[in-house]
């Protein structure tokens, strides 16, 4: 009788533990955030394993987003953007600097508005599925 009120004891206690540790986990999640990020469109296949981007990759970032390879944005102050959207759209915007906005989450920037820069204004460009319209 004695060990079974410790396997219930021990079982009631575990239990309780981890339903603090879900409510704890579902407390602290930060919901998406709206925001406009400025940066260097880039192929996150080259750029995370040898740090290449900026006009002398150009040609080979642009073949890398026609092939499918995730597309991402570099910021001004080094932070990676991973484009939730399909990569060859971004493709002619290889190694151009752009303005997206949409809600970031962890690293993650899905677009709900694109811009280009034009001289010295910024031009919008219409999005499809979350990449810039071909058509």
């Amino acid at each position: 009788m004695n060990k079974k009120k410790t396997c219930i004891t021990f079982f009631t206690v575990i239990l309780m533990t981890i339903g603090y540790l879900f409510a704890q986990n579902g407390f602290n999640k930060q919901k998406p955030e709206d925001m406009l990020i400025e940066g260097e469109v880039v192929d996150l296949a080259c750029f995370t394993s040898r740090e290449l981007s900026g006009e002398g990759h150009k040609s080979c970032a642009t073949r890398c987003l026609t092939r499918g390879t995730p597309a991402g944005l570099v910021d001004q102050d080094g932070n990676v953007f991973v484009i939730i959207g399909p990569s060859p759209g971004y493709a002619p915007y290889a190694a151009q600097t752009i303005r997206l906005n949409g809600s970031v989450e962890g690293g993650r920037i899905s677009p709900k508005k694109m811009e280009t820069k034009a001289g010295k204004t910024w031009e919008e460009v219409k999005l499809s599925g979350g990449a810039p319209n071909t058509k």
